[in-house]
């Protein structure tokens, strides 16, 4: 006898889940690689770093009686204050019902550690802070804090090699300077007919293409390139440049681009991303929770540059 197979619809399901979920996109995470992070921290949450003065050097005629200088120390402090957590639960039910919940459940995990890291990037881009807003922050007779002088305040060419300028002449090592900057700057660069042109720069596939993998545009003024959707927002600066700035800028919804060199930032991590899994009978649920806490600051101030550009 046949089959009949006219009307199986109740043998079929008409709507079927996919054994994988739809992701968001996620940012390549560099900031966090400019911190210098200590890894042995005492009790408490802050750290005093001693910090030594410049010695000084005289001219010494033979058989005088040499000069001593008493050695002056000033005190850096950096303090504990991020503490954090992200967590989840999934109910009784939902693992009961859903056909995706393993897959779902390893993705929040990620997502949890994700979340946290994120946000540590975004601390570390906010210690554009620790300038003075409104200031160009001078060092050593250079800006250290510019508004971009292009049309409708981009950033120029002359905007990095001000920045090169600043770090140069503030004593900072040039070995692994890395220059932060949001899209909208990359874009700027990669429309600059003498940035593009290969036989004034050398090869340029890595200014049309990027690498693959990462945030790394190129290499200009000596600096590495990266772009971040992290960097701080909003800001409002109105500086009076000095020279070799130009003059009064003001930014109305600028980007923090940050130029930076060795050391600029210092943090101390007292507890890890640490995950936590349990069921709880009130809710009849598994719950996921996870907590991180450290401190981060500007620790030389002669290694960092911003350019705020809107």
């Amino acid at each position: 006898m046949a089959l009949d197979t006219s009307n199986n619809s109740s043998m079929i399901r008409t709507n079927v889940w996919a054994n994988e979920v739809k992701d968001v996109l996620q940012e390549e995470l560099m900031l966090d690689s400019h911190v210098r992070w200590i890894t042995e921290f005492p009790d408490g949450d802050t750290l005093n770093i001693p910090t030594l003065s410049e010695m000084t050097v005289r001219n010494y005629s033979e058989g005088a009686q040499v000069t001593l200088d008493d050695p002056t120390t000033g005190n850096f402090t950096l303090t504990i204050d991020k503490y954090y957590q992200s967590g989840f639960k999934i109910p009784e039910k939902f693992r009961h019902d859903s056909f995706y919940v393993s897959v779902a459940e390893s993705n929040f995990v990620q997502k949890l550690t994700r979340a946290l890291l994120e946000q540590k990037e975004s601390d570390v881009a906010n210690l554009q802070s620790g300038q003075t807003s409104g200031n160009p922050n001078t060092i050593n007779g250079v800006n250290h804090r510019y508004v971009g002088t292009g049309t409708a305040r981009v950033m120029t060419l002359a905007d990095m090699q001000k920045a090169k300028l600043a770090l140069d002449k503030g004593k900072v090592m040039r070995g692994n300077r890395r220059a932060f900057v949001d899209p909208e700057v990359t874009y700027q660069l990669q429309t600059i007919s003498n940035v593009i042109q290969q036989d004034i720069y050398g090869s340029n596939a890595h200014i049309k293409e990027g690498m693959n993998g990462m945030a790394y545009v190129g290499r200009f003024a000596g600096f590495d390139l990266f772009e971040s959707l992290f960097l701080d927002t909003g800001l409002t600066d109105a500086i009076t440049a000095t020279a070799p700035s130009a003059g009064a800028l003001t930014a109305s919804a600028g980007v923090a681009n940050m130029f930076l060199g060795e050391e600029a930032f210092i943090g101390a991590m007292r507890a890890m991303p640490d995950m936590d899994a349990w069921y709880d009978n009130n809710t009849r649920s598994d719950v996921y929770h996870v907590t991180m806490r450290y401190g981060v600051k500007l620790y030389r101030p002669e290694s960092l540059v911003c350019v705020i550009t809107d």
